[in-house]
Order: C-alpha cells, then structure tokens, then sequence
C-alpha cells in the first residue's frame, strides 16, 4: 500500500509539472514491483551507470536528485543526467528541460530549457513537443515564431497530446 501511495504522488505531482521522483515511473502491478525492486536499489544502478547503461544514469541522476536510497546532492544529479540526456535519453532531456526551466538547481535559463525540450521533442516525446510548440508561441528562451509554434502544437496533438489539442482550436 506505501509503494501504491508513493506511486500515485509521484504520478500526481508530475501530472501538475513538478519534480518527481523515479517511483512514479514504476509499474503498478505488486508482482512487476517485486520482480524489478532488485534493479532499483542504488548499488545496482551505480554499478550500471558506471558501465554505460544509459538508463541507469537516468535513475541514479534521479535518486541524487530526490534523495532517494542515497544523500541527495544536486550536482552529482545532474552529472548522471546530463551524462544520460547527452546519450539522447528522453526522460533525462525532458528533466534537465524543467531543471533549467524552473531553476530547480542554479537559476533559471529560458533558452537551456528550450534547448533541452528540442532534443526531446525530436525524438517524438510529445510533452516536450508541447513545452517547445509554447515556447516558440510565447518567445520563451527562442525567438517567437507562430508558424513553427503551430507546427510543434500538431505534432504534439496528432500523438494525443490533450494540451496541443486544445491549444489548436484556440
């Protein structure tokens, strides 16, 4: 039940666009948490990341980032990221994105997140295709351009997102 409530939370804050922990992104169902709670735990993740695994990097950069089975130290977190992100790791780009966006780590920087929400949006995440459909509407961190704006907003809605939908028949 503590594993469900954690699961929920996590999946709450990061439907609002806050930083989330690496519980929201595990699988619901008791026996997938039983059968991947081993490949969770920090050593397995270090010693994974340490050899390249490019997911692991996500998760380690993740558990610095939140504390979690380890001190939290924001600038081990965005090594493991930015080492994870550079690999074109979607997740990694997207939080990097909200990292530079929000200020999460150093101050905020319009134009980093921009960059980063790009690399993600290339490779077809659909809420980055959203962040970077708002940001060429608006001129946050690139130079505002209602062509491109639209044509960000139907890739992200022509894959569901609800956002982009909603921002075309506006």
């Amino acid at each position: 039940m503590k594993n469900l409530h954690k699961i929920l939370f996590g999946a709450l804050i990061f439907a609002n666009g806050a930083f989330f922990s690496v519980s929201s992104f595990a699988e619901t169902s008791t026996a997938a948490q039983a059968s991947s709670a081993d490949c969770h735990t920090f050593a397995w993740n270090l010693e994974a990341a340490q050899k390249g695994n490019i997911e692991a990097q996500y998760d380690l950069g993740m558990m610095y980032f939140n504390g979690d089975q380890v001190k939290q130290d924001h600038a081990l977190a965005m090594q493991w990221l930015t080492s994870a992100a550079q690999q074109n790791n979607i997740k990694a780009q997207y939080r990097l994105a909200m990292v530079a966006e929000m200020g999460i780590h150093s101050t905020k920087n319009a134009t980093e997140a921009f960059n980063w929400y790009l690399k993600a949006a290339n490779q077809g995440y659909t809420k980055a295709q959203y962040k970077v459909a708002d940001a060429y509407q608006t001129g946050t961190g690139v130079a505002q351009d209602q062509v491109k704006a639209q044509e960000w907003f139907k890739h992200a809605a022509n894959q569901g997102n609800t956002l982009a939908q909603v921002a075309l028949k506006n």
